[in-house]
């Protein structure tokens, strides 16, 4: 399996590709070709993936993690270039999102354009799905640890309301490989501890080999706001304890929590970043 970061916060200095905020990864296997988030509203996933001389045109199908415009934002501009891929989501992915403090609230939510110019391709889903083979999506993710407590910035509105967001519309996916999987995370806004449980009885005859994506330590473009040292090392245990040969990560996982991460897991963890190329 072949993974490429289209899209991520950042990039090497001699690198002539686009960077944003944002998330986009392209996965490739056994002749199957998924999209896993399309990046930020500027739309630079899209830009990279035709200098890395990549088409976009060829995927099989796009799977959004969340229902944020930094993970969102390249699927009006992907559907110019690709009229065949269906995209899977939960159906409250398209419920307004807001992040901010006080009365000052900014939308991150999705594009109206795609719900009401693009609704034929969407598929939403509510429970486990093999999409193509080997490659499944997890709608229901258990609540049996805390969420990052950077979420405490991020809105849901419902009415004239604004309330902390719940994250009802996140998933995960998962790729397997013989008795192996690897999970592929958005941000992790509903914990990357309870993602790996929910993977772990999903698959229980499967052992989880890699784990690829953000997981939220860091709220936003703001490195000073993080989660506690303390919630970082947990969830690095966690993944040590199982196991799990190599972590990718990036975006919103930011440096203060890599390092931590890293601390632990040594060289069984990896930065991403635009332009990667992964192995697995």
């Amino acid at each position: 399996m072949n993974v490429t970061v289209l899209s991520e916060n950042t990039k090497p200095k001699q690198s002539n590709l686009k960077t944003e905020h944002g998330l986009s990864l392209l996965i490739e296997k056994d002749g199957y070709k998924v999209l896993f988030d399309t990046g930020g509203p500027i739309g630079t996933a899209i830009q990279n993936a035709k200098l890395l001389n990549l088409e976009l045109s060829q995927v099989d199908a796009v799977v959004i993690s969340h229902g944020h415009n930094d993970h969102t934002g390249g699927l009006l501009d992907f559907f110019k270039l690709n009229d065949n891929a269906p995209v899977y989501l939960k159906k409250e992915a398209l419920n307004p999102h807001y992040t901010g403090s006080g009365s000052d609230k900014k939308f991150i939510g999705m594009d109206d354009k795609i719900s009401a110019d693009y609704k034929e391709r969407l598929k939403f889903v509510d429970g486990t799905s093999e999409i193509l083979n080997d490659f499944f999506i997890i709608p229901n993710i258990y609540k049996k640890f805390p969420m990052p407590s950077t979420n405490r910035i991020l809105y849901s509105k419902e009415g004239n309301q604004f309330l902390i967001d719940k994250f009802n519309h996140e998933l995960f996916m998962a790729v397997k490989s013989n008795n192996e999987i690897t999970i592929f995370s958005g941000c992790g806004h509903l914990g990357i501890k309870n993602i790996f449980i929910t993977a772990i009885e999903a698959f229980p005859d499967t052992k989880i080999k890699t784990i690829v994506g953000g997981f939220h330590f860091q709220a936003g473009k703001i490195s000073s706001f993080t989660v506690k040292s303390k919630e970082i090392e947990c969830t690095s245990r966690l993944i040590k304890s199982e196991g799990v040969k190599k972590v990718y990560t990036g975006h919103c996982t930011g440096k203060y929590g890599f390092e931590i991460m890293q601390s632990i897991l040594k060289d069984s963890i990896e930065m991403f970043y635009t332009g990667k190329k992964i192995t697995i």
